[in-house]
């Protein structure tokens, strides 16, 4: 294999467990989950079931609702998002029991570590979007709807995100009886994580290009 290839994978998969640790810390926070996994966090909650098993089952059903959306023009390389989604909800739990020792127990703590798990997504989100591979589930969802509705992706995301924070919220309170993982960090998260992205793609351009083409 050539090695920019070889490069391009690697980093790829290095970029799905490095957004999946990200997510893990925020849940130990416990200030909020990202958008990315708030849905399912709560959810595990509900159903007593891992993030990574829930996570598995929302990402079939993102990539059905692509087919269904796309149709005749669901490219079929995005049929990968299975096998993508399902390494990624391994390294879910994964990186669970890696972060496991984290037990903040003050506010000033649980904001550090919900800030350093933005920097951490922001990172394999960096390295996702650089190498272009494959589409996480839930990427690839918003960007069938964009395409289906001929608008940007960067103007679908955030009502996408916010429709599932939304769901999130009313599905613990109804459910579990309280509002569990849609707090300030939910927010946070949804804010800063795209401008950190900016910026560390602005220095650190020059070095992942010649790596992958």
């Amino acid at each position: 294999m050539d090695i920019k290839k070889f490069n391009r994978y690697f980093l790829y998969l290095l970029s799905l467990f490095i957004i999946s640790l990200g997510a893990a810390i925020s849940i130990k926070a416990n200030l909020g989950t990202s958008p990315l996994i708030c849905l399912p966090y709560v959810s595990s909650l509900i159903l007593n079931l891992s993030v990574g098993t829930v996570c598995f089952i929302f990402n079939i059903v993102f990539i059905a609702l692509q087919v269904l959306i796309l149709r005749g023009n669901f490219e079929r390389r995005q049929f990968l998002q299975i096998v993508v989604g399902t390494i990624f909800s391994f390294f879910i739990d994964f990186s669970l029991m890696l972060v496991s020792f984290l037990n903040p127990q003050d506010y000033l703590s649980q904001m550090v570590i919900l800030l350093i798990s933005c920097v951490v997504v922001a990172f394999g989100v960096l390295f996702e979007i650089q190498t272009e591979v494959v589409y996480l589930p839930a990427d690839g969802l918003i960007v069938a709807i964009s395409k289906a509705l001929k608008k940007e992706f960067a103007k679908i995301k955030p009502f996408i995100d916010t429709s599932m924070v939304i769901t999130a919220a009313v599905l613990s309170i109804v459910f579990l009886g309280y509002l569990a993982g849609v707090r300030e960090g939910t927010i946070i998260s949804a804010v800063i994580i795209g401008p950190i992205v900016r910026v560390l793609k602005k220095y650190l351009d020059s070095y992942i290009e010649p790596l992958i083409n």
